[in-house]
């Protein structure tokens, strides 16, 4: 029996997820829900109707088609009620405009091996590969499972990014496929992170402590957010991490951007971090000071 994969992204030619010349391949889906997303079309398990406000001239078509009412015309001005949407898809393909957009589509992953196996040319000359993303890629365990087994079978380099937050078999299981780990540290606070991000830290710590144990490559991955995790408390966590587990390989600053905001709207989503700009080039080169003038080993440029 084959196993659906709701992708949300393929990106050929990506250089920032892991060594080399890579194909990421996003999965919808996470059991976190971080304030500062950035990629909030991950969130859910399905394919997701998105609005374009600027691209709509509200000609009223997708309202006389839509069998949901999700579409109505508010004094002459188009919005969409998302709670109602069956994605059927009939507005999308009707909308001329490009106002509206499918998030997510369901493939199966022999039918993405083909797309990423396309430029293995450029992963053996690079030393690139395909890294697994999302969303959380273990959330769609059994799906992402076999799309490692089948690429592993065709020699390809795999990382897989992940929050950390799945059932510890769930590593286990997938460990022989992975040659890197792309991990996410976001709050040392167990407490704050259940604040920012919905969920414990626990059960993130634990699993990272069992990749160290069993001979994983771990690259560790730090979102900076401005005002909730830029202190000394959470840099020492960072520090403290990197020492103590030798499967980390590579430290990561990724400093804040606001990118997901936009798509946040698009969804219907609220976006709670309305008061914070992008990080600049200069604030991440203090974090990286900070950083190291607190020892932080295998800390990347």
């Amino acid at each position: 029996m084959k196993t659906d994969l709701c992708v949300f992204d393929i990106q050929r030619f990506s250089l920032h997820d892991g060594p080399g010349i890579r194909t990421t391949v996003f999965l919808k889906g996470c059991p976190l829900d971080c304030l500062w997303c950035h990629n909030p079309e991950s969130k859910s398990f399905t394919p997701q109707l998105g609005f374009i406000e600027n691209n709509c001239v509200n000609c009223g078509k997708c309202v006389s088609i839509c069998l949901t009412g999700s579409h109505q015309m508010d004094g002459g001005r188009h919005v969409v009620d998302f709670s109602n949407c069956t994605m059927c898809g009939q507005c999308i393909a009707n909308c001329f405009y490009g106002a509206l957009k499918q998030f997510g589509s369901i493939m199966q992953p022999d039918e993405i091996l083909k797309i990423v196996i396309l430029d293995k040319a450029f992963y053996d000359n690079s030393g690139g590969g395909l890294t697994i993303s999302g969303g959380e890629p273990m959330a769609q365990f059994s799906g992402t499972l076999e799309l490692l087994k089948l690429a592993k079978a065709q020699g390809l380099h795999i990382c897989l990014d992940t929050s950390g937050c799945a059932p510890t078999k769930y590593y286990e299981q997938i460990l022989p496929y992975v040659d890197r780990f792309l991990y996410d540290y976001k709050l040392t606070s167990d407490e704050k992170h259940r604040q920012y991000t919905c969920v414990s830290n626990m059960l993130i710590l634990n699993n990272l402590s069992f990749l160290n144990d069993h001979g994983a490559a771990v690259h560790l991955r730090c979102p900076i957010i401005p005002g909730i995790n830029d202190n000394d408390e959470h840099l020492n966590g960072i520090v403290q991490i990197a020492r103590k587990y030798p499967a980390i390989i590579e430290v990561e600053v990724m400093p804040y951007h606001s990118i997901g905001q936009s798509k946040a709207q698009q969804l219907g989503y609220e976006w709670g971090l309305d008061a914070l700009k992008t990080m600049t080039k200069d604030d991440k080169k203090q974090i990286y000071k900070r950083l190291m003038d607190l020892g932080c080993p295998c800390l990347s440029s």
